[in-house]
């Protein structure tokens, strides 16, 4: 029999490259000294923690030893928290760190204590103590926020455990509804990090950015922060943006996402900006999202041309409410002459949407696209730059972007129009159908979503099958929408449109009106790479109410291995005992699911998923133990739940013993969503 001391260090080693690096330190530690030792001398896999992807136990295991152990906890210099798949990871890491600040601070001062360890960390922060950093060493934070967090809890994260002066690299990706912490990000940004390069804040789409005030920056005593060079965030308005640049004179590089409408009526900015400075050094601007209201676009202008002798890169996506005024609003014309003014500026990229509520004549979109064949486009100062444009009917837009897209983070919304598009390469804009892959490779390389939509029973011409055809691009999201089309008879046998991995089904099924599978059944044989489906309740009701046998569409759910049901159609408890246990019996079975993973219900109504009709489900899920693969399963609440709010935040973990395995299963309860995280052994 092989023992440890047997194995060559090489073999180890080979053991290790398999497997995720948390997991190794987990498997191998505390074995006996000479695994410690090849831990510590061959990969120093200490220094840089990557919970995000690591077993339940692992994550557990080193949030207690990276605090109590002194040889992790000096020489930690990267550690990344969060997965989205997961639960919590952040409130279990943040709860050792407590525990650990409370400790140490009565070991100092020679006293014992039996308060709780947050309160005495609430009284540190508020008498304004230096609070010793925990992890002195540490280089790099990237942390990914699942669920809100508490004041408390985000202040041991930023001053406790990203309070030392080797940090250079800080990355925070936000959940919902957390803007409300800014002021504390902006303060430790400008009072604690002052050897950090790289601060990256981000917001969902579609939520108010942070902010801050120059009266706030005032009060507090804010000095401009002079290392750091990167900023990547997302804030609530541009009077934001223009205090953040006056106190970083360094930054050479701004991607920043504006929330709200800007009016061009605001005078508020106009009186502050004058005030401010701003970098002198910016070489890349990236204005990923901004919405102005109103004739006037020159606060677009001037913010850009601040930095006309340095900037050498620019992004922009703009969306002009101008009230379909074609004289006024901002077209090829007016970027022509912004980037004429920036002297150092060699790459380019821009969307633009400009809301029409009447089709605009082909004149009026002619006239846009003219804009774009002028020398400067064409064999300009920054090469030949390719432009396309077109008008959606259904979003009443007209969209003006450069290709490849690159603003990943917005969906680009196409209907069939999609094979009228005007090129400014193109006099007439019109393109064979042979020519869309190779024409409109570029758009679907910077694309990550697709919305597609059609009127009822519209054809779909085989030239906009083949226009969305793109092999060379892969991990697409197809967001269709609740008209699927009639697609044209054998249409498979001739396109199969392999960069998507992830539909979504748009919309509510309305199952009193005459649903027809066959126009559903033929996109799904034009997708065989699909792993990742979000789907209504009401559709996937009728799925296994009517079609349980359709050998097309059990072939595509066999290969799924992420599902979301939105529940809102379930709308009282009646159709709740109807639904859901059928639904689950359906979901829940190795030969319809084989391989999923991931299974999240959304959109849950709160006289629909009661706290006992949710354990209902749970405890279905779990008796099946046997019978599916699932590692994730959630539940989401439109209204925060009374039941669940009675009990506060919980995250506890349960053994189940079954006749194959032993499951380790991790319950996070909060006040809107309850998730389970399912660890086999």
């Amino acid at each position: 029999m092989l023992q440890f001391e047997d194995m060559s260090n090489e073999l180890i080693l080979c053991v290790w490259d398999q497997l995720v690096a948390a997991d190794v330190l987990y498997s191998f530690s505390n074995l006996n000294t000479r695994f410690d030792s090849l831990l510590v001398e061959f990969h120093g896999l200490y220094k840089q923690m990557d919970l995000r992807y690591c077993s339940l136990s692992a994550c557990r295991f080193f949030c207690q030893q990276m605090a109590n152990t002194n040889e992790w906890r000096l020489g930690l210099t990267i550690l990344k928290l969060g997965n989205c798949y997961r639960c919590s990871q952040t409130d279990m890491f943040v709860e050792e760190m407590i525990k650990f600040l409370g400790t140490n601070h009565f070991v100092k001062t020679e006293k014992s204590y039996n308060n709780n360890p947050k309160d005495i960390f609430d009284v540190l922060m508020a008498s304004n103590k230096y609070i010793e950093p925990i992890f002195p060493q540490l280089a790099c934070l990237v942390v990914f926020q699942t669920i809100p967090i508490s004041e408390t809890f985000l202040n041991c994260l930023l001053f406790a455990a990203a309070g030392g002066s080797s940090l250079r690299r800080f990355i925070w990706s936000s959940c919902y509804n957390q803007t409300h912490h800014s002021r504390a990000l902006f303060n430790w940004l400008f009072r604690c990090s002052a050897s950090l390069v790289s601060y990256k804040l981000r917001a969902p789409p579609c939520e108010d950015g942070f902010e801050l005030q120059y009266e706030y920056t005032l009060i507090n005593n804010y000095t401009p922060h002079c290392s750091l060079i990167s900023l990547t965030i997302n804030i609530l308005n541009l009077t934001t943006l223009y205090v953040l640049l006056h106190y970083l004179p360094q930054l050479e590089h701004l991607d920043v996402y504006i929330s709200s409408m800007f009016s061009s009526n605001n005078v508020t900015d106009q009186k502050l900006t004058p005030k401010l400075n701003y970098p002198n050094n910016l070489r890349v601007f990236i204005l990923r999202h901004f919405v102005i209201d109103g004739r006037d676009c020159s606060a677009l202008q001037q913010l850009v041309e601040k930095f006309s002798n340095t900037l050498e890169e620019f992004s922009l996506y703009l969306t002009h409410y101008c009230k379909g005024e074609v004289d006024i609003c901002f077209n090829g014309y007016h970027l022509t002459t912004l980037c004429n003014k920036l002297s150092r500026l060699r790459s380019l990229h821009f969307t633009i949407q400009i809301p029409f509520l009447e089709h605009p004549d082909s004149e009026i979109l002619a006239h846009f696209i003219a804009a774009f064949r002028t020398p400067f486009w064409l064999d300009g100062p920054m090469g030949y730059i390719r432009v396309c444009v077109n008008y959606h009917r259904l979003m009443r837009f007209v969209q003006i972007y450069s290709l490849p897209y690159t603003f990943y983070d917005d969906t680009v919304f196409h209907t069939i129009d999609l094979i009228d598009v005007l090129f400014n390469d193109n006099e007439y804009g019109k393109q064979t159908q042979k020519d869309l892959p190779v024409t409109l490779e570029t758009l679907w390389y910077g694309v990550r979503w697709l919305y597609i939509s059609f009127n009822k029973n519209q054809k779909i011409p085989i030239s906009f099958l083949y226009a969305l055809q793109c092999s060379r691009s892969q991990g697409r999201m197809l967001v269709i929408s609740q008209e699927r089309g009639i697609l044209p008879n054998n249409i498979e046998d001739h396109v199969q449109l392999t960069h998507f991995n992830i539909l979504q089904l748009k919309n509510s099924l309305d199952i009193n009106n005459i649903y027809d599978l066959t126009q559903l059944i033929g996109w799904l044989r034009l997708l065989p790479n699909i792993k990742c489906l979000y789907v209504n309740s009401n559709e996937l009701q009728y799925w296994f109410t009517n079609d349980r046998k359709n050998k097309y569409l059990n072939t595509f759910l066999q290969h799924l291995d992420r599902l979301y049901i939105d529940c809102s159609p379930i709308i009282n408890m009646n159709l709740n005992e109807e639904i859901m246990i059928p639904l689950l019996s359906f979901v829940i079975n190795k030969n319809h699911f084989p391989k999923l993973q991931y299974l999240r219900f959304v959109l849950c109504k709160h006289n629909s998923s009661s706290w006992c009709n949710i354990n209902k489900w749970i405890d279905f899920i779990f008796i099946h133990i046997n019978e599916h693969q699932l590692e994730c399963l959630r539940f989401d609440f439109i209204e925060k739940e009374q039941e669940l709010m009675d009990i506060k935040n919980t995250d506890e973990i349960i053994t189940m013993v079954k006749s194959s395995c032993i499951v380790d299963i991790q319950r996070f309860v909060s006040e809107d969503y309850v998730s389970f995280w399912i660890q086999r052994k």
